[in-house]
């Protein structure tokens, strides 16, 4: 009996292996690159064991910091101190800008009530985010409709405005200055930052972004 199992198995092997010859040749010409195809396709079901080549871990995603800045004039400091009461001092790096920023932005009206007046009815258009400007004094009663990393996002965001019926908006660059980073801050830091961001620092530019390389 046992005798007949093992030459059942032997048979079972043999037409095993010929199956795979003929799947891996004769389906393809016997070509070399064919089968280094089959071999890369597969390449995540083969497990590594003890004797092979070692290999570089596979990189994780990149942190994530919160970006806040550039500001105002005379805003920077005053921003670094709301944010390190939140996040902690430790944590809060300082990072300087080259780059500009753009700021889509109604000119200042005459008088505050003209202002919150022209702010009403652009909410009333539908546009989000229209606030009157209560500092730095050059601009105060300038409404503001968005401060943007690139110009290309804020182009966009003019053209979108004009569409929609928006007149008297106008793109301006800003130069670089200090912006406060801080690594993995999560969901809560970054709502509890944006609130004084907007009650705060409306002139100021708040994202996320990935952190640094070194620092951050």
């Amino acid at each position: 009996m046992i005798r007949w199992l093992a030459g059942v198995l032997l048979l079972v092997n043999l037409a095993f292996a010929l199956a795979v010859h003929v799947g891996l040749g004769g389906g393809r010409g016997d070509a070399p690159d064919a089968q280094l195809l089959d071999l890369q396709m597969n390449a995540a079901k083969v497990r590594v064991v003890a004797g092979g080549q070692d290999r570089p871990a596979p990189r994780g995603p990149t942190a994530q910091c919160l970006a806040w800045g550039p500001f105002g004039p005379g805003e920077a400091d005053a921003a670094r101190e709301a944010l390190a009461t939140l996040a902690g001092a430790e944590r809060v790096v300082r990072r300087e800008l080259a780059a500009s920023a753009w700021w889509v932005h109604v000119p200042p009206l005459r008088s505050r009530a003209e202002a919150q007046r022209r702010a009403g009815e652009l909410r009333a258009q539908g546009v989000e985010g229209a606030r009157v400007v209560e500092s730095p004094a050059a601009l105060v009663n300038a409404i503001d409709l968005g401060l943007y990393a690139e110009e290309p996002a804020a182009r966009e965001r003019l053209a979108t405005l004009r569409t929609a019926g928006v007149r008297g908006a106008v793109v301006i660059e800003r130069p670089g200055g200090p912006q406060w980073l801080v690594r993995d801050p999560g969901e809560g830091l970054l709502a509890e930052v944006l609130a004084i961001k907007q009650a705060r620092f409306p002139l100021s530019w708040l994202g996320t972004q990935p952190c640094p390389a070194s620092g951050g």
